[in-house]
């Protein structure tokens, strides 16, 4: 397995062209479809991940008002849905450079050190680039005792530029400070954050309309605003940049503004 190299890299250039259009980072990931085995892909969630060049990345996976078809897929007490974030890592099979496009795959890696469930560790699958785009997900979970294959269809969301910008902003561990863990990461038009502690997990998705308004999804949480996701909206905020918000410092550890 060969590791993926930092998508600003000279080395990442030298990779095929299927391998850096299914690897090139920031992302914006939307879901289409879920199965397992060989079931029919079905959606009863609004799924978007957002990644950035680090592989850092934020998924939340609002549920619908119907239930998974699925029993025993991952849901949170704290909100109708499920969530993660944490650092992703990409690995290419040997011999890539021979593959057609199609065909070829890539390995990821996921480590969650939030999670709504609070089941922490990582997970991982394989990625497949199809001749349309879009991109399927192929590995294992365990429903009710039993493996399944399980396979996800994705599709990349649009973008203003084939450069967006992205922002990518963590709370500061400061002695007296407010505990908790958390991650923000705005990419172009869309911004996720989360915010765990060991009373309360908040999630929220952002998004710009087409009047250029950022509205925040009403399945985010409810409450008084815990995350300064507005602030990585503003076009001065740049990497460095710090703000206490809600008796908690946050600082921005990645941007493609410096």
């Amino acid at each position: 397995m060969i590791p993926v190299p930092h998508p600003a890299s000279p080395e990442f250039e030298k990779l095929p062209p299927w391998a850096r259009k299914l690897l090139n980072r920031p992302l914006v990931e939307i879901r289409r479809g879920l199965s397992l085995d060989y079931d029919p892909p079905t959606e009863n969630h609004s799924v978007l991940v957002l990644t950035a060049p680090s592989g850092k990345y934020v998924d939340i996976r609002f549920a619908s008002a119907s239930k998974d078809k699925y029993e025993g897929i991952k849901e949170s007490d704290a909100f109708n849905g499920y969530a993660t974030a944490g650092l992703s890592t990409a690995w290419l099979p040997g011999g890539t450079d021979s593959c057609p496009e199609y065909d070829c795959v890539a390995h990821v890696k996921w480590e969650h050190p939030i999670d709504s469930s609070r089941e922490y560790g990582s997970d991982g699958a394989d990625m497949y680039l199809l001749s349309n785009g879009d991109v399927m997900e192929v590995g294992f979970l365990t429903v009710k005792g039993k493996k399944k294959m399980f396979k996800e269809y994705w599709l990349e969301g649009k973008l203003s530029s084939p450069k967006p910008s992205f922002l990518v902003a963590e709370p500061v561990d400061e002695p007296g400070g407010e505990s908790g863990k958390g991650l923000i990461i705005r990419i172009d038009n869309y911004c996720q954050g989360i915010l765990q502690t060991d009373a309360e997990f908040l999630a929220e998705r952002w998004q710009v309309q087409e009047n250029g308004e950022w509205v925040k999804d009403p399945k985010s949480s409810s409450g008084a605003e815990r995350l300064p996701c507005e602030w990585l909206m503003a076009a001065t905020t740049k990497a460095g940049d710090s703000l206490v918000f809600g008796g908690r410092q946050w600082r921005v550890v990645e941007s493609d503004k410096s």
